[in-house]
């Protein structure tokens, strides 16, 4: 058997740099109120992209029959799984010192009953792994869903039993979407990442506690607390009277997709959030685990001026450093059951905000948080990663240089966040969907602010965010 895969380039598209612009600390200035009862911000394109979209048409020779078609087969349900096999063909030579395994994950089921999901990023989790011996010249192949509850159930009854985050819901009755009204539990698909360390191998999805997989097996061993540190709550919002009144009401945490190794260190850093009952701030707390071991050396308790949470985040040795996209969120179609939460969010056109909260051990440590507002329309994505420059290197009064890689789509106006990426295939007859750029912000921090810059890297290339 085989495991291949093929792409095709796509045109590079250039842009002219933004200028440089000078931003000061709003961290004190006051929010508007909002209600968030459970929302979380996954990585797909929003529709204020679609009405400041770079470039035309594309070309037939990146966008044809034959591309669209194979596009499409990219995504048709997953068959033959759970599969374990050696691959038989091999293209060249396994380097015999090569020895070692790999973990990846991905929406691999896109249907339950003949109903199919409504967007992609519904799809179930499904866990693939390659493992490779040089020395033999052995290749082998794993897969399985990440069976969970959710999973099983809906398996069982070959039916949609849960609500999703893009939208698929259960199939209405004599009422309609209203039967879905006030039912705020959403489905784990996990099915955005998979990462190791501390012995236990864990499937992840941002608005939801992390999954334990059997790593020989690729079963689904249960939800993971960290040994009671993260709650375990059917929602994933904070009360705001605290941890007792939180468990008592069974409300719980959601942990990040994208955890982060420090390899400096020998640390894994992720946080989980919770989203405010009422107001606009969101709860989060930063851990950080020894990567062997798995024992946590430090937690930081913070809060986002956002009730939304971000997809990524990226740290240096004195930083965490979260972007936050313009977003608003209009609760009450989710919970009156007419749409998922993703279909209650609008992107506003406004600028993005860094948050960078000081990192335990670091040069910063016992500072505020710095908020950051920019008039920078861009939706970050996946931050590639930042890093420190040492103090009189070129930076400001306080000689801080910080510059970050942050893959996004360079203008968002305002408007519903999926938009051209609704629906079950993303297609590109149009040439809406905007290019994903790699974006370099450099921020040079000062006594109360910062200056930021901000540039394209690679000739503003298009890239896979």
């Amino acid at each position: 058997r085989r495991c291949g895969l093929s792409c095709v380039p796509p045109r590079e598209r250039r842009f002219p740099a933004p200028k440089k612009r000078d931003y000061t600390d709003f961290s004190q200035s006051s929010k508007k109120p909002m209600v968030a009862l459970l929302v979380a911000t996954l990585g797909v394109a929003p529709a204020g992209v679609a009405r400041r979209a770079l470039g035309g048409k594309p070309s037939a020779a990146v966008w044809n029959e034959e591309i669209k078609a194979a596009w499409t087969q990219a995504y048709a349900s997953a068959q033959g799984v759970p599969a374990n096999y050696d691959i038989d063909e091999i293209e060249g030579r396994i380097p015999s010192a090569l020895r070692g395994t790999v973990f990846r994950n991905g929406p691999g089921n896109f249907e339950r009953g003949g109903q199919r999901y409504e967007h992609v990023l519904d799809g179930d989790g499904l866990l693939c792994r390659w493992s490779l011996d040089g020395a033999t010249g052995r290749a082998r192949f794993a897969s399985r869903f990440v069976r969970t509850p959710e999973y099983a159930a809906e398996e069982a009854a070959d039916t949609v039993l849960h609500r999703n985050t893009f939208g698929t819901q259960p199939a209405s009755g004599p009422l309609g979407e209203l039967e879905n009204a006030f039912d705020l539990v959403l489905k784990n698909p996990a099915n955005t990442n998979v990462q190791s360390w501390g012995g236990k191998l864990l499937a992840l999805w941002e608005a939801a506690l992390p999954c334990r997989i059997d790593p020989d097996t690729l079963e689904y061993v249960g939800r993971e607390t960290f040994d009671g540190l993260l709650p375990d709550g059917a929602l994933t919002v904070a009360s705001g009277i605290g941890p007792e009144v939180d468990a008592s009401l069974g409300l719980g945490v959601a942990f990040t997709a994208h955890p982060r190794e420090d390899r400096k260190r020998g640390r894994v850093v992720g946080w989980s959030w919770a989203a405010p009952l009422v107001g606009s701030s969101l709860s989060v707390t930063v851990h950080e685990w020894d990567a062997a071991s798995g024992a946590l050396l430090a937690s930081t308790p913070t809060a986002l001026p956002s009730a939304i949470a971000p997809h990524d985040f990226a740290l240096t040795d004195s930083w965490y450093i979260f972007a936050l996209n313009a977003m608003q969120l209009n609760l009450f179609p989710y919970v009156l059951g007419l749409t998922g939460p993703v279909g209650a969010l609008r992107t506003t056109g406004e600028g993005a905000v860094l948050v960078l909260v000081p990192r335990p051990g670091g040069a910063a440590a016992g500072r505020e948080p710095l908020t950051v507002r920019t008039e920078d329309p861009y939706f970050a994505i996946h931050h590639a990663v930042a890093c420190e420059e040492p103090r009189g290197g070129g930076g400001g009064s306080d000689g801080e240089t910080i510059r970050l890689y942050t893959a996004a789509w360079p203008v968002v106006g305002a408007g519903p966040f999926l938009g051209d990426w609704g629906g079950d295939v993303p297609l590109y007859d149009d040439g809406k969907i905007n290019p994903t750029l790699l974006l370099e912000t450099t921020l040079r921090l000062r006594e109360g602010g910062a200056s930021l810059e901000r540039s394209y890297v690679a000739g503003g290339a298009c890239i896979d965010h």
